[in-house]
């Protein structure tokens, strides 16, 4: 009897214990690292982390009779309750082991590929009219983006570049539809063709205002991109009884720096007459009623220019 009282005892006193623990609010102990400042004491701090001075010399370990200096680092006991309407809110944190399912040996190589990612094309570059160029030097993609009327990505996704990088005497491709008639004949026509250009602006004009020379100029690229004349400078300028230095030799004369200047003004686009295809000098020219049923545009200087 005795005996199956103490058993029903220790049942209670079980009972007892799980229901106490169940419903126990869980302490957390944190200890706080503190290094003491100039001015600290240990009532200071056990005020000011509210906690005993017993408390703070058991935790360091201090003697009743030691004292704190600056510098030192002092254990803060710190408890923290969590209330229990938050404690479904806390959880123990456990590692995911990501690399568990590889398993790789020591001092061993390991070959993989890397595939290089390709990037869409976001330009539609189907009908896009272009010219062949080479980089000169000084050039870079801003500049030539900005000249040709189009964006850096345009040009990279057109050349298949990765970079911004272009080395001198690379060719690249420029596109050109965004360009006028004349910016095209700037920036394709040849050095030779430059040199006729300017050559015919000095046997017509070189007597002319400098205006009066950019309008002879002018003159040419107007019939290069005309319909009813050859599309090349050096075709425009030998068709046959159509300017006098090249029946007269004068075509042959070294140009000076004036005309090169207004040959170069008239392949930028400056075009002071207007649009026209003709002109003549009242002066000296023959054959004057056929250029009386032209439409007048301009005079600029002894010339007259028509369309």
């Amino acid at each position: 009897m005795i005996k199956s009282k103490f058993i029903l005892f220790i049942c209670l006193m079980s009972v007892f214990i799980i229901v106490q623990v169940s419903f126990a609010t869980p302490i957390f102990q944190i200890q706080l690292i503190y290094t003491v400042e100039q001015g600290d004491a240990l009532i200071n701090l056990a005020h000011k982390f509210d906690v005993t001075i017993d408390q703070i010399r058991e935790a360091n370990n201090l003697k009743e009779n030691e004292f704190i200096k600056v510098g030192d680092k002092l254990i803060i006991p710190q408890n923290y309750e969590i209330p229990e309407q938050t404690q479904d809110k806390f959880s123990f944190y456990t590692k995911r082991d990501e690399l568990s399912e590889y398993k790789l040996d020591l001092n061993q190589e390991y070959k993989v590929k890397i595939e290089k990612k390709k990037n869409k094309k976001r330009f539609d570059l189907s009908g896009l009219k272009t010219l062949n160029y080479y980089i000169k030097r000084g050039d870079n993609l801003y500049d030539l983006a900005k000249e040709f009327n189009t964006s850096i990505s345009v040009l990279k996704e057109l050349n298949d570049l990765d970079n911004n990088m272009i080395r001198l005497g690379d060719q690249i491709k420029l596109p050109i539809n965004n360009l006028t008639p004349k910016e095209v004949l700037y920036h394709t026509i040849s050095n030779r063709e430059f040199e006729l250009l300017a050559r015919l602006i000095y046997g017509e004009a070189r007597g002319e205002p400098y205006v009066g020379q950019v309008a002879v100029g002018a003159v040419i690229l107007n019939r290069v991109i005309g319909s009813y004349f050859p599309n090349n400078i050096t075709d425009v300028i030998y068709q046959p009884r159509q300017f006098s230095p090249v029946a007269n030799g004068q075509i042959n004369l070294r140009p000076n720096r004036t005309a090169y200047q207004a040959a170069r003004a008239a392949l930028r686009g400056e075009d002071p007459t207007r649009g026209a295809q003709y002109f003549y000098n009242p002066r000296t020219a023959k054959h004057q009623w056929w250029f009386k049923t032209r439409k007048v545009l301009v005079q600029i200087g002894n010339h007259v220019f028509m369309q």
